[in-house]
């Protein structure tokens, strides 16, 4: 699972600098966070800097890390603004972007977006317009400045769209654009809906699983400090306005160990990415704690390792699978035991017979001998001339990536 940081970007009123956003991100860089995160202001509780300054200040400092863009809703009347604001992001950290899309309702979209009122609904049409519109635009060869400064851009990629809010309507747009980020979501919220994703996603493009995010508050304190040395939750937990009691519930307290276990959870419930909120004033001591948490929680998961095989034009068809392989000495398959599992939870209706069967092949293939579990977490196959082959190479290639990033981890 990544695993990524809110930048420290205080109350409104209060002294943010470019040079605090860029020291900020160079550090999760260092620490092996996957992305740094801004989003602009819902309903008047935001920020004094706006989420472009900020992001676009990490983009400048660091070389890896992606930056996500939090938006609270689009609109076909706004998909211009938006446009400048992303492509001038794009074009700066080098297409480096990850973008969110709330369904416009509470500051989590949990009880809000596309059910119930006419509003909603109405709610619900603009934003599919307004994601219409902008990715259009974001094709087309403009000057963008994003109020930042000019700069021209030409045919900016469409960064990966990851949809907010948890009503029907939510889902099925977030399976059409390969990705859900509910905030406020606990581990059960994305196991729950997991299947009833999967299932959207496939009817829709043949995807069996679009990932999953969610983004939760956290106030770490060193092993054998003691809670009481956690720094104040009182002004993170005043980011979420009327959610401020859902997200005291879900706020991580704890030491690294204790953390660890939270993501670990999140993880094994089905989440692809865990964004942690810290105390503005904190956020140093809190990049650290949370990196020795995400450590402890790497060591305790399977190792995830994805590889696309084929002819990515058409011909010949293409495949792309993720999946998961146990550590030795895990789930039985320790080193030597003469074990062998391969586990296929999509299911017939996901993976057909002949494909996992391909797959399987091209498993035991990278593992070469090896003892362990492989579990499917997520398949594609284009849907043109699709044949068995791609899926062994997929399968061959992600297994050896897998086993060559332990290899390296233990020579480390």
């Amino acid at each position: 699972m990544d695993i990524g940081v809110c930048l420290p970007i205080p109350a409104r009123g209060g002294p943010g600098q470019a040079e605090d956003f860029a020291a900020a991100a160079r550090r999760a860089e260092e620490l092996g966070f996957e992305s740094v995160w801004a989003s602009d202001d819902p309903a008047g509780r935001g920020s004094a800097p706006d989420a472009v300054t900020a992001l676009s200040a990490a983009a400048a400092a660091t070389t890896r890390i992606r930056v996500g863009y939090g938006v609270p809703t689009v609109s076909a009347e706004g998909a211009d603004h938006l446009a400048e604001r992303l492509a001038y992001l794009q074009s700066r950290s080098g297409g480096r972007v990850l973008l969110r899309v709330g369904a416009g309702g509470s500051y989590d979209e949990g009880g809000g977006g596309d059910v119930g009122v006419a509003g909603d609904a109405e709610r619900g049409e603009r934003t599919d317009r307004g994601l219409e519109r902008l990715r259009g635009l974001l094709a087309e060869s403009y000057a963008a400045g994003g109020g930042i400064g000019p700069a021209l851009v030409s045919r900016v990629p469409w960064p990966p769209c990851l949809i907010g809010g948890r009503s029907d309507a939510s889902l099925r747009r977030a399976a059409r654009h390969y990705g859900w980020f509910p905030d406020l979501a606990s581990a059960a919220d994305l196991a729950g809906a997991r299947p009833g994703l999967n299932a959207l996603a496939a009817a829709s493009h043949g995807i069996t699983q679009p990932t999953m995010s969610t983004a939760v508050p956290v106030a770490l304190h060193p092993t054998g400090a003691g809670e009481r040395h956690a720094p104040s939750a009182g002004h993170l937990l005043s980011h979420y306005g009327d959610d401020v009691e859902r997200a005291a519930a879900l706020l991580i307290r704890a030491e690294p160990s204790e953390a660890a276990e939270a993501i670990v959870a999140y993880a094994r419930a089905g989440a692809d990415r865990l964004v942690l909120r810290f105390p503005v004033a904190d956020w140093r001591a809190q990049y650290e704690l949370a990196a020795q948490a995400a450590q402890l929680a790497r060591s305790a998961l399977p190792l995830r390792s994805t590889a696309t095989a084929g002819n990515q034009t058409g011909c010949g068809g293409w495949a792309r699978v993720t999946l998961d392989v146990e550590r030795r000495g895990e789930s039985g398959a320790g080193e030597g035991s003469g074990t062998y599992s391969f586990v296929n939870p999509l299911g017939a209706d996901h993976l057909e017979d002949e494909f996992a069967a391909a797959l399987e092949e091209g498993v035991r293939e990278g593992l070469a001998g090896e003892a362990r579990t492989v579990r499917v977490h997520r398949a594609w196959v284009h849907a043109v001339d699709a044949n068995e082959s791609v899926f062994r190479r997929a399968g061959r290639e992600a297994v050896t990536k897998a086993l060559a990033a332990e290899r390296a981890g233990t020579e480390r």
